[in-house]
């Protein structure tokens, strides 16, 4: 913190200085001036939080300092010391922001209350500066969020619009628009060098696009661009203003794009409408023209809206080709998935366009056969199965999709599941196995189905399961198996009562014992022992 005096007198600026214990206050800078001229340009360098300055002073005196402060450093603390006792002079001072006004000669007493006031004023005035920048670094990082919500639902519901016309008008200063345009950017599929890019940040994308888009449309006259709340609808830029010029704007803005990311998008145009009562009506069209656009790589970045659509061609289904794709994935075998895929990806070359629509339809379906395998995967051990991949299909730098870059990032997704399969089904023998040791080895003490599935971090109707198709045998039989041919070996020494072989071998009641004993041995306990004797 920083200390400027101000007086014509050297004495007093002396006698200031030596009065306080400057660290005390956290001031580490003294600065002095002997006249508000000076005092000035010390000011505007330095930047001093706390400001003496005497009223009678040649060239600028201290009234004229304090209303040049108020306008250039009102953040400033002023405390003014004079050697006149007037109310002008006061007046002026507590008018022109001054805390406090000392008369000389200086009470050391006096000045150090006033100093206190002013560093206590001065460091509360900056934490709420610094609340107040925080608050508005906070709004600026939500409004936007904000406007993608508001937004959305005004290109979405019918009469939303109106709900919100007020906040919008003073927002985008729309309240004289009377038509406009609706554009989706197509986000989905995105191009490689994106993926590559903001593959794990998609948020920091969208924030980069929709900023390049606003600063191409301009004025807030000319519309917004926002995210879309649905990510499959991308960003959509809702465009007033000259609409005619439209087209060479959205040019401009994938060169833009282009110049920044290093990648073009695809921008598909409802036609013009009345604002804002048909803005949905406006997106519906921007939407039909996002389901025709082909990925061709033709150069036709800009898709204007057609009221006559192209006939329907004959739709490729997955699903006829999903299940030799579950097969080769539960066989493991990466060449039976390339195979799979390849027959796929020859029925998807015979087709003489892919389209948005396509890939969305298709996105669906594979969503549905990824789940499938996941619900076949008995998931019981540690490791998570492998999410659904982000990024299904990928557009070249010319807007093309490449079926064999396609195959190969199918494959690679398909392969993570069939990897996970083949984990899955060594953990699961492995746990099983685990299971069955531990039963050999704890047999005496008291053991049941939940104890040991909590034991192993599984659910008893899992391991129920999975112990009965491993060993051909439920759990609890095994269990009492153990324990009857380990009495039977204890059996053979008569110093051991058959209570005692009963509570070695984890029974706690004896009559129980023998029945379980005479259940899988056809005879007795006691029997079982005078056989013993009789047979040796």
């Amino acid at each position: 913190m920083k200390v400027l005096i101000v007086d014509d007198e050297q004495d007093v600026r002396d006698s200031i200085r030596l009065l306080v214990n400057w660290a005390e206050f956290g001031i580490t800078h003294i600065l002095e001036a002997s006249d508000g001229a000076a005092a000035m340009e010390l000011i505007r360098s330095e930047k001093p939080e706390i400001i003496f300055t005497d009223m009678k002073m040649p060239n600028v005196d201290g009234i004229g300092l304090l209303q040049w402060i108020e306008t250039e450093a009102p953040e400033s603390k002023r405390i003014a010391v004079s050697g006149y006792d007037d109310s002008m002079f006061i007046r002026k001072t507590m008018k022109h922001g001054g805390l406090d006004y000392l008369l000389k000669p200086i009470q050391r007493g006096e000045l150090l209350e006033a100093l206190r006031n002013a560093v206590s004023s001065w460091r509360q005035a900056e934490e709420n500066r610094r609340l107040t920048i925080q608050k508005n670094v906070e709004i600026n990082q939500t409004k936007p969020v904000y406007w993608d919500k508001v937004l959305t639902k005004a290109v979405s519901q019918e009469g939303y619009y109106r709900t919100v016309a007020e906040e919008l008008q003073s927002a985008f200063g729309w309240a004289d628009v009377r038509e406009c345009q609706l554009v989706m950017l197509l986000t989905d599929p995105l191009p490689r060098a994106m993926m590559e890019k903001f593959g794990h940040n998609p948020d920091l994308l969208y924030f980069l696009m929709t900023n390049i888009c606003n600063e191409i449309l301009g004025a807030a006259k000319n519309g917004y661009a926002f995210k879309h709340t649905d990510p499959n609808y991308g960003i959509v830029l809702l465009c007033t203003g000259d609409l005619a010029s439209l087209p060479d704007k959205l040019a401009t803005m994938n060169e833009a794009l282009y110049r920044v990311l290093d990648a073009r998008f695809y921008f598909a145009c409802g036609a013009a409408q009345r604002f804002p009562d048909r803005i949905v009506a406006g997106f519906s069209q921007a939407l039909q023209t996002a389901r025709s656009v082909s990925f061709s790589g033709d150069g036709r970045w800009i898709r204007p809206y057609v009221e006559t659509a192209a006939p329907a061609e004959k739709r490729v289904v997955l699903a006829e080709y999903s299940e030799s794709m579950i097969v080769a994935v539960f066989s493991g075998d990466r060449q039976r998935i390339e195979t799979a895929l390849t027959n796929w990806m020859q029925a998807i070359g015979q087709l003489q366009a892919v389209t948005w629509d396509h890939l969305k339809y298709w996105r669906y379906e594979f969503e549905l056969m990824y789940n499938r395998l996941l619900e076949k995967l008995d998931y019981a051990g540690d490791n998570p199965p492998p999410p659904l991949p982000r990024r299904l299909f990928l557009l070249e730098k010319d807007g093309s999709i490449s079926l064999p870059e396609w195959s190969r990032e199918w494959t690679e997704a398909l392969m993570r599941i069939a990897e996970a399969l083949k984990l899955n089904r060594q953990q699961e023998h492995n746990a099983i196995h685990a299971v069955k040791a531990f039963v050999d080895t704890h047999y005496r003490q008291t053991l049941s189905l939940q104890e040991i599935a909590s034991r192993f971090f599984l659910s008893r109707e899992y391991l129920s399961r999975r112990f009965k198709q491993v060993y051909n045998e439920n759990l609890s039989e095994y269990i009492e198996r153990v324990r009857i041919e380990n009495a039977k070996v204890l059996l053979q020494n008569d110093q051991y009562t058959i209570a005692a072989v009963a509570e070695m071998v984890g029974y706690q009641d004896g009559r129980y014992f023998s029945k379980i004993f005479g259940k899988l041995t056809g005879m007795t306990p006691r029997e079982y022992r005078k056989g013993l004797v009789d047979g040796g």
